[in-house]
């Protein structure tokens, strides 16, 4: 079966990366939540997508620039009081339920990886008892493959549609082998059945994102994809069992 990630808590349905999110989204029979992390000044582990925040909150500048403290009193835009979560917030949220944490490490604003930051994130998911329901992603194969060093039960590289463009499927498959990263993300617009095939025969799993809309919804659906991430997860959920009943 495909499993449906619930992207950013669900940022179509609701604001992303946020509680109220991250809580409606736990309520869902959906196997994966996707989330972002970046670092706090002070070495928090904090929960938004952008290097900055002017986007998603009443905030300025640069995430890691800021204290934890500082973070978590900011709200976040779209929201009655919602502030920004730690990857701990998050987990507590997520742990009484069966839903994995599928986490996006992500660059800083000058897009170079933040040192250490994917060994924190393992030790701060082991020490929430989360990281064996964890999966770890990246645009950037060195920290798809720093994290690994930290035993997650998956890690994926996400491959941008120029870096397919500029490389080549088959020599991301055989890079991907190299360093033993076991899956690869395409986005939905770029993925068609012999990619699929492709990966398949090179012993990787291959997973979607961007998925959105119920066109690209059923797309990945019918291409049989290990997963996929969806802004839209009840869309997904809808389109699912749809499927299934034929």
């Amino acid at each position: 079966m495909t499993e449906i990630a619930s992207h950013r808590g669900g940022a179509l349905l609701w604001p992303e990366n946020s509680r109220t999110a991250f809580e409606n989204t736990a309520k869902l029979p959906v196997e994966q939540v996707e989330l972002d992390v970046h670092p706090s000044r002070d070495g928090k582990l904090v929960v938004i997508h952008d290097a900055t925040l002017e986007r998603t909150t009443e905030g300025a500048g640069p995430v890691c620039e800021k204290s934890f403290a500082e973070l978590a009193r900011l709200k976040l835009k779209g929201t009655a009081a919602d502030h920004i979560l730690s990857v701990e917030e998050v987990a507590e949220i997520f742990r009484p339920t069966p839903i994995k944490l599928r986490i996006e490490i992500k660059a800083g604003p000058d897009r170079r990886p933040y040192p250490g930051l994917p060994a924190k994130l393992v030790a701060a998911l082991r020490d929430q008892r989360m990281l064996e329901r964890s999966i770890l992603t990246s645009f950037q194969l060195d920290t798809v493959c720093e994290a690994a060093l930290g035993r997650p039960s998956l890690h994926v590289w996400l491959i941008t549609p120029n870096l397919q463009i500029d490389v080549g499927f088959s020599s991301i498959c055989e890079v991907a082998r190299s360093r033993r990263v076991p899956m690869v993300g395409i986005r939905q617009d770029w993925l068609e059945a012999s990619l699929v095939d492709q990966a398949r025969a090179c012993g990787l799993a291959i997973g979607g994102w961007a998925a959105n809309d119920e066109a690209a919804i059923a797309s990945l659906l019918r291409l049989g994809v290990d997963v996929f991430t969806t802004d839209r997860p009840d869309l997904a959920l809808a389109a699912r069992a749809q499927m299934s009943r034929g």
